[in-house]
C-alpha cells in the first residue's frame, strides 16, 4: 500500500515550461515590431494630415507622449501575463517538489522498517532459545541456528554437510521419523510432535517439534521445510516433580494419602486380604510447641526412617498427613499382623534426642482388616482412624483393633468435646476439696482440689471420662487456668481465716508443662496472687506424654523457686517411674494403690 502511494505521488505530470530567456525575447520582439510600425506609419500619416511645420511639430510631440503611454500599457500587460504564468508554474513545481520530498521520506521510512524487520528476524533466529532448522525433501539441512548448534553439539557446517536428519534421529526412531516427514509434506499447516534427538556426545534429548512447509517448489528443487524444536527436558523434569508431589510426601519422601488410597484400591480390586495399621504420634504437637516446627520436621523424617528400617519390603508405608502414618501389610491372620506391629512399636517407642534434649516417643495404633472391617477404602481408613483415636482415649501408646462399638464411642467423644466447650463457657464446673490427714494424730494437714462437672442434661460426668478428652482437644489449658485461679482464691480466703498451715494440692497436666505459651499464662496467674506458695503442692501424673523432659524439668524448677512443692502422683503405674525419680525435682511421691497391693513379703516383688 505504501508503494502504491509513492507511485501515485511520483507519477509524471505535463507542466508548461516557461524559460526566462524566451520570455524576454518575446517581450522585446513585440516591442520592436510595435515601435517600428508606429514610427513609420505615424510619421507618414502626420505629414499628410498636417503640412504646417509648426502644427506638425506640436502633433509630433503629442505622438511621442502617446507612444510612451501606449508602449507602457503594452509592456505592463505583457509582463503581467508572463508573470502570472510564471507564478502558476512555480506553484506547480513547488507542489511537485513537496510530493517528491514526502515520497522520499516514506521510502526512507519503509527502508528502515524493512531493515528493522530483517534485523529482528535475524535476531530471533540467532537468539531464540529454540532449535530452528531448514531442510529439503531429502532431509538434508540447509541452515541451523546457534541454539540448534548448542543443543546438538554440532556446528552448522557439520550439520549442513552431514547426512541430515539421519545424524540426529535415534536409530530406533528412524521409521517413525519417516512417517512424520510424510505427514509434514501432506499437511498445509503446522505439525506438532515429540521427537528425540541424539547429540554429538551421545546424549538423548527429548524435543517438542513444530514443522511445516516453508517454501513450495514443486516445479524445481522440491520443497523447503522449517522445523522449530523446544528442549522439553526441563518440562519433563517439572512434570515428574509435579507427579512426585501428587503421590509422595515432600518431607519424608514416603507415599502420601492419595497414593496410599490407590494402593488400597488396587489390593481390594485383586481380592487380597490385608491389614492397615493407622498410627499417630502421641503428643507430637509438644515437640513443635517446645522446640519449633523445624525440629518437628526433623523428627518426622527420623520416624519415617525408623519405620522403613523395621518393616519388610512387602509392607506399604505412607505418611497420611501431619503426624499420622499408615502401613499396609499383606498377611493372613490377625495374630501375625499384631506380632509385626508390636515388633515395630518396640523400635519406635524410645527416647529421641535433639539439640541435647530428650523426648520420649510413643505411638497409638488403630488396626483394620480387609474385608472384615470394610469393603472399600473410605470405610477402611475411617474405621482405622476411629480405632487409632480410641487407643489414644484408652491411654495411648497402645494398639487397638477396630470394633463396631467404637463408632458409638467416637460419637460420644465428639459430643463430650462439644459439652466441654459449653461447660467451660457456662461455668458448669466446680471444685471439691478432699481432706488429707496425718494417720498417727488424725490431724488435718492438707486438702486436694478435685475438679467436678455437673452437666445440665447428662448429669455428673466423671473426670476419668472428660479429662482425657479435654487433653486431646486442648481444652485442658482453659480448665487448668480456671482451676488455679479458684484454688488460689480459696487459699487466700483460708489464710485470711487463719488456716495458713493447710497444704493445698493441685493437679497439673503434662500438656501445660510441655507448652511454653500455656505454662507462661499459668505463671502469670501465680504472680497475680499473694499467698504462701510453700503450702501449694503441684501434682503431676506419671505419664508417657512427657516428651520434652528437659523443658519439663526446667519449668518444675521455676515452680520450686516460688516455694511450690512438686508431687509425683500415681507412682508405680508406668515403667518409667524410676527414671522420673532420678530426673525430676520431686518433693513428694504418691504411691498408686495398685502398686501397694502388688507388694508382697517375699519373692521378686519385695525387691
Amino acid at each position: 500500500m505504501m508503494k502504491d502511494k509513492v507511485h501515485k505521488r511520483s507519477k509524471r505530470r505535463d507542466y508548461k515550461y516557461i524559460p526566462n530567456a524566451n520570455h524576454a525575447y518575446k517581450v522585446a520582439t513585440v516591442y520592436a515590431i510595435f515601435g517600428s510600425l508606429w514610427i513609420f506609419l505615424s510619421d507618414s500619416i502626420l505629414e499628410f494630415l498636417f503640412p504646417d511645420i509648426e502644427r506638425y511639430k506640436y502633433i509630433q510631440t503629442l505622438k511621442g507622449v502617446f507612444y510612451i503611454f501606449i508602449t507602457t500599457l503594452l509592456i505592463y500587460e505583457l509582463l503581467r501575463r508572463r508573470l502570472r504564468l510564471w507564478h502558476i508554474e512555480y506553484n506547480k513545481r513547488e507542489n511537485a517538489y513537496q510530493e517528491l520530498k514526502l515520497a522520499h521520506e516514506e521510502l526512507v521510512t519503509l527502508e528502515n522498517e524493512l531493515t528493522y524487520q530483517k534485523t529482528l528476524n535475524e535476531n530471533i533466529i540467532t537468539e531464540a532459545p529454540s532449535i530452528i532448522i531448514t531442510w529439503d525433501d531429502k532431509g538434508r539441512f540447509l541452515s541451523v541456528n546457534p541454539f540448534g548448534e548448542k543443543v546438538t553439539g554440532y556446528t552448522q557446517e557439520e550439520l549442513i554437510n552431514g547426512p541430515g536428519w539421519k545424524l540426529l534421529v535415534p536409530d530406533d526412531r528412524l521409521y517413525l521419523a519417516l512417517e512424520t516427514y510424510y505427514e509434514i509434506k501432506d499437511n498445509d499447516g503446522v505439525l506438532n510432535y515429540d521427537g528425540a534427538i541424539v547429540t554429538k556426545d551421545g546424549r538423548r534429548v527429548d524435543i517438542l517439534w513444530s514443522s511445516k512447509i516453508l517454501l513450495s517448489q514443486s516445479d524445481e528443487g522440491g520443497n523447503i521445510y522449517v522445523s522449530i524444536g523446544t528442549d522439553i527436558e526441563e518440562r519433563k523434569k517439572y512434570e515428574e516433580k509435579i507427579k512426585f508431589m501428587a503421590y509422595y510426601d515432600a518431607l519424608t519422601i514416603l507415599p502420601n494419602r492419595f497414593m496410599f488410597e490407590q494402593e488400597v484400591n488396587e489390593h481390594i480390586s485383586k481380592g487380597d486380604k490385608f491389614v492397615i495399621a493407622y498410627m499417630d504420634i502421641d503428643n507430637f504437637k509438644n515437640i513443635n510447641d517446645s522446640i519449633g516446627h523445624q525440629a518437628g520436621d526433623v523428627f518426622l523424617k527420623y520416624f519415617a526412617r525408623t519405620i522403613l528400617e523395621h518393616v519388610e519390603d512387602s509392607a506399604f508405608v505412607a505418611r497420611l498427613g501431619g503426624d499420622e502414618f499408615a502401613i499396609l501389610y499383606q498377611c493372613g491372620s490377625k495374630e501375625d499382623s499384631m506380632t509385626r506391629i508390636e515388633s515395630l512399636l518396640e523400635h519406635t517407642n524410645r527416647i529421641w534426642s535433639y539439640d541435647n534434649r530428650l523426648f520420649y516417643i510413643s505411638i497409638s495404633v488403630g488396626i483394620v482388616m480387609y474385608p472384615e472391617h470394610g469393603d472399600n477404602t473410605s470405610d477402611l481408613l475411617k474405621h482405622a482412624d476411629i480405632a487409632m483415636y480410641a487407643s489414644k482415649r484408652e491411654g495411648r501408646n497402645r494398639i487397638l483393633v477396630y470394633r463396631d462399638d467404637l463408632l458409638e464411642e467416637n460419637s460420644r467423644y465428639a459430643d463430650m468435646a462439644n459439652y466441654l466447650h459449653q461447660g467451660i463457657d457456662h461455668d458448669q464446673f466446680y471444685l471439691v476439696y478432699q481432706p488429707q490427714y496425718r494417720l498417727c494424730s488424725k490431724e488435718l494437714i492438707g486438702m486436694e482440689a478435685l475438679l467436678r462437672w455437673e452437666h445440665p442434661t447428662e448429669g455428673f460426668i466423671s473426670p476419668d471420662e472428660f479429662i482425657p478428652i479435654a487433653e486431646k482437644t486442648g481444652q485442658i489449658y482453659r480448665l487448668e487456668r480456671w482451676i488455679i485461679r479458684k484454688v488460689l482464691e480459696q487459699k487466700r480466703l483460708w489464710e485470711q481465716q487463719g488456716f495458713s498451715n493447710i497444704n493445698l494440692s493441685i493437679n497439673l497436666s503434662t500438656k501445660t508443662l510441655t507448652s511454653a505459651v500455656n505454662f507462661s499464662e499459668w505463671e502469670q496467674i501465680l504472680s497475680d496472687y499473694k499467698v504462701d506458695f510453700s503450702k501449694i503442692i503441684i501434682e503431676i501424673t506419671e505419664t508417657a506424654d512427657i516428651l520434652d523432659m528437659e523443658n519439663v524439668i526446667e519449668r518444675l524448677n521455676i515452680l520450686k523457686k516460688r516455694g511450690i512443692k512438686i508431687a509425683l502422683d500415681d507412682f508405680g503405674t508406668g515403667y518409667s517411674s524410676l527414671n522420673y525419680l532420678k530426673q525430676f525435682p520431686i518433693d513428694i511421691i504418691k504411691l498408686d494403690r495398685s502398686f501397694i497391693n502388688a507388694i508382697t513379703e517375699e519373692g521378686v516383688d519385695t525387691l
